[in-house]
């Protein structure tokens, strides 16, 4: 795409491989303008927001309006999008598919170009609406992950969030039976870390371990099975990068990304945790076999240098074959239940632009609420301002 300008819209600043991902596309395209979506909207409301979109569209030639929402972000909305259609390309990068597809990524992806997506099994679920997908497993830089020769004082190692789903549970599982085990991040016994530990931390351990169960959140607080589903992220990869033993909780795509018991080993309970955790602390020779095969195939196929220079081009070759198939093809369809989220997230958005005591921006947002109907309308808004007054409370007691 070195001929391309793209529009790249983030929904944060504040995520280490969305900040990564948005250096490394600029070095690949002709021109990269990045736009920071809440935050432009905070400062100046829905309307101005979307002018400025349609402005940079025009003014600086975009190709391409690539955005990358989380499930959260209605700020710009289905329709919007979909009146792009035209004006550039519009191609969405979702990355949590897996626990958001059904309630969310489809209703955005129907007005897409193409979507890209970090769920292998997503790419059907948007090909049976029409949507041409194409799935990207993370990529990162071996300039920053990298081998470190260190003394591995580390037996067992969890990095991340451990407050999520039941990893607390594993983790004390595993202490219970006598492994010694150091942990690091939001809510660990060592606390969070600055990203430039995470190679060395890797690199200590001789077992690092990563968990799959995602945690239900407000998005997908209406689709149970969420709980069943087993999420493959990039923490493997910056394992394997730093030529290190990832043992990671099975998940139906990890074969697809790494072989099991050559390049990663899995586990599916808390006992089979402890039978492998056991193995391969009494069997180095095999535990640093298996980090090696997976710091090949890192370098081969998740290696930032390569695979994101290589999924722009099979964007590109897509992007040319698509046309105008998809404009508006058969129409937008949003769900009863999208609908209200996206009315709920908007009247959340209206008071906050209110204590920020921008009026006439809430205002804006507030004329817009009965777009789906009297309904949809006392639904969504009930939801929205009781997330606000959640929101209220708990900074106001917080712990001091």
């Amino acid at each position: 795409m070195r001929n391309k300008n793209i529009l790249f819209l983030t929904p944060t600043d504040e995520s280490q491989f969305l900040n990564f991902f948005t250096k490394e596309l600029g070095q690949y395209v002709n021109d990269l303008q990045v736009l920071n979506v809440p935050r432009y909207f905070s400062d100046q409301g829905l309307g101005n927001t979307e002018r400025h979109v349609r402005d940079l569209i025009a003014d600086k030639r975009i190709d391409i309006v690539m955005s990358c929402p989380i499930a959260t972000s209605h700020h710009l909305s289905v329709e919007f999008f979909a009146s792009l259609k035209g004006e550039a390309k519009i191609v969405f990068w979702m990355l949590d598919d897996e626990m958001f597809f059904d309630c969310y990524s489809k209703y955005y992806g129907q007005v897409a170009d193409i979507v890209v997506t970090g769920d292998y099994f997503s790419v059907a679920g948007y090909e049976r609406i029409g949507i041409p997908a194409v799935n990207f497993t993370a990529c990162f830089s071996r300039r920053f992950y990298s081998p470190i020769e260190i003394n591995k004082d580390i037996d067992v190692c969890f990095l991340g969030n451990c407050d999520k789903a039941d990893r607390e549970d594993y983790i004390n599982f595993l202490i219970e039976n006598g492994i010694s085990v150091e942990t690091f991040g939001i809510g660990s016994k060592n606390g969070p870390v600055e990203e430039s530990e995470l190679p060395v931390i890797f690199s200590r351990s001789k077992i690092n371990l990563d968990f799959t169960k995602p945690e239900v959140s407000w998005p997908n607080r209406k689709e149970v099975l969420v709980n069943r589903t087993r999420v493959t992220k990039g923490r493997w990869v910056e394992i394997a990068l730093t030529k290190s033993f990832c043992l990671t909780e099975y998940a139906p795509s990890t074969n697809l990304s790494f072989e099991i018991g050559k390049e990663i080993d899995v586990f599916s309970n808390k006992r089979e945790l402890l039978e492998k955790v056991r193995l391969y602390l009494a069997n180095r020779r095999k535990r640093e076999e298996i980090a090696e095969n997976g710091y090949k195939r890192a370098l081969a196929c998740h290696e930032a240098e390569s695979g994101i220079p290589r999924i722009l081009g099979k964007l590109e070759v897509l992007l040319e074959k698509t046309g105008e198939q998809n404009k508006n093809a058969g129409g937008i369809y949003l769900s009863k239940n999208f609908k209200i989220d996206s009315i709920s997230i908007m009247t959340f958005l209206a008071f906050s632009l209110i204590k920020k005591k921008k009026l006439s921006y809430a205002l804006e947002i507030f004329s817009k609420l009965l777009k789906y109907g009297n309904l949809v309308f006392f639904q969504g808004f009930a939801g929205g301002l009781s997330m606000s007054v959640e929101n209220i409370c708990s900074k106001i007691f917080a712990p001091r």
